[in-house]
């Protein structure tokens, strides 16, 4: 799920006493999976596949002792720069076919 979404979540909880919150994500690349050959825009189509996730966050007292997770802290950045801009990036290659290119920089901006 979205760091986004989890943030969104955990503040209403907060300002909502006795709620439950439910959080669903899903991933689809069938719009951008690359058919091509370069080695770059390859990758991304082995790290991201099509499925999803749900969660069910609660404030409840009394469901405290059946959660398998805590959620205790919840950081969320957000950075403008080239470098994180261009490290993952929808593209064309050299023959004309689309897909997204991910740079060497992507470990050390993520």
């Amino acid at each position: 799920a979205s760091l986004l979404a989890l943030d969104l979540c955990s503040e209403l909880l907060q300002n909502n006493p006795d709620s439950i919150g439910v959080v669903v994500s899903t991933e689809l690349i069938t719009r951008s999976l690359y058919h091509g050959h370069e080695k770059s825009m390859l990758l991304q189509n082995t790290l991201f596949r099509s499925g999803g996730a749900a969660l069910l966050l609660t404030n409840r007292s009394r469901l405290v002792a059946r959660a398998k997770y805590h959620l205790r802290h919840l950081v969320r950045t957000q950075c403008t720069d080239d470098g994180s801009y261009h490290s993952v990036y929808e593209c064309q290659d050299e023959t004309g076919r689309a897909g997204v290119r991910l740079s060497k920089d992507i470990v050390k901006v993520a």
